[in-house]
């Protein structure tokens, strides 16, 4: 049974990171409208005296955005900070434990956010608020682009939890290790390696 299980949410782990790759590329492009937006913004203050984009409201809600769609291919790839000092010299069982704490405590706050984010856009919508700016934009918009991405990542979370708690359940720390262990500078070093060469 397991076995099965595992299979289906490693076949869903394939799709979270090609999503997550896609999505990652689209905060890409995101960032860089926000450049062309700022220059726009900064040649037309030279040359009329004035601006011709609202780059400030804008590029704010595209950081938003563009962050939160990252999350999970971040996650997928291991790239978020950690502070594994004293984790690196626990015994392997030790590290599982605390990957698996530590999973569980992301999930916990993904499923926290997400709602609290949802509450903020649907009361935005259902009240037709929009910015208190010359824009006047409908917040219900961004905050609806900035949920998706906080719930991919959530989605992300969980299914990664899972499997590792399977994992842990079936003996497997080597796996739930490479599913959510902090690489060690060895592992990190070969990695960059493989990615460097041709």
């Amino acid at each position: 049974m397991f076995q099965q299980v595992n299979v289906i949410l490693d076949r869903l782990l394939a799709g979270v990171q090609t999503g997550s790759l896609w999505l990652a590329r689209a905060g890409g492009v995101l960032i860089l409208l926000t450049v062309i937006i700022v220059t726009i913004e900064v040649i037309t203050r030279q040359l009329l005296g004035r601006s011709a984009v609202h780059a400030t409201e804008i590029t704010g809600y595209i950081m938003a955005v563009s962050a939160s769609w990252s999350f999970a291919y971040t996650l997928m790839c291991k790239a978020h900070i950690r502070i594994d000092a004293l984790y690196l010299n626990f015994p392997q069982r030790v590290r599982a434990a605390l990957d698996l704490l530590a999973m569980l405590a992301l999930a916990l706050f993904c499923v926290l956010i997400v709602g609290a984010v949802f509450d903020v856009a649907h009361a935005s919508f259902a009240n037709g608020a929009t910015a208190n700016t010359p824009l006047g934009t409908p917040l219900w918009i961004p905050q609806m682009l900035w949920l998706a991405g906080l719930t991919w990542f959530g989605i992300a979370v969980c299914l990664l939890t899972l499997r590792v708690i399977l994992a842990l359940c079936q003996g497997d720390i080597d796996r739930a290790q490479a599913l959510a262990g902090s690489p060690s500078l060895d592992e990190q070093i070969q990695g960059e390696t493989r990615e460097t060469q041709p």
